[in-house]
């Protein structure tokens, strides 16, 4: 998902954005989103899966036999069929 993002910054900086970008052939906004997640740690880049961690558990514990790649892959056997 993107969102729009509004920044000010000082027009000598953004000049040479944009001619630098144009001479790479790459959008600004890619440019500036790449930058944004190199200088970002790792951990703080993945938010998505923050919901999936309130998840964790509410289902209870899966026996101790259970072979999560068995049952999918019988569950797609299945789905596919």
């Amino acid at each position: 998902m993107t969102t729009k993002l509004t920044i000010t910054l000082d027009a000598s900086v953004i000049n040479a954005a944009q001619k630098y970008s144009a001479e790479k052939g790459i959008d600004l906004s890619t440019m500036v989103e790449e930058y944004l997640k190199n200088i970002i740690p790792k951990n703080r880049v993945v938010e998505k899966g923050a919901s999936i961690m309130e998840l964790k558990g509410i289902l209870g514990k899966a026996p101790d036999d259970f072979d999560y790649r068995e049952e999918r892959y019988k569950y797609l056997m299945e789905k596919y069929k």
